[in-house]
């Protein structure tokens, strides 16, 4: 989809944009975690984890909610 979308002098660029965006999307919370719970416990990174979960998920509820209209 966002190879069809981006302006064909520009492919690569957006391409390679959207998959860095997706590698920290997938990186980044689990070396949060990991560093977290040298810190703190195991318990205590997937209370964390678990909480962030929560609030990115209203956070997109509410521009679900606001942009549905």
């Amino acid at each position: 989809m966002v190879n069809a979308i981006a302006p064909a002098d520009r492919r690569a660029e957006v391409v390679s944009a959207f998959f860095i965006c997706c590698f920290c999307g997938n990186a980044l919370p689990v070396i949060g975690i990991g560093v977290l719970s040298t810190v703190a416990g195991a318990t205590v990174a997937s209370l964390a984890f678990a909480g962030m979960i929560v609030v990115f998920s209203l956070v997109a509820l509410g521009f679900g909610a606001k942009y549905a209209r």
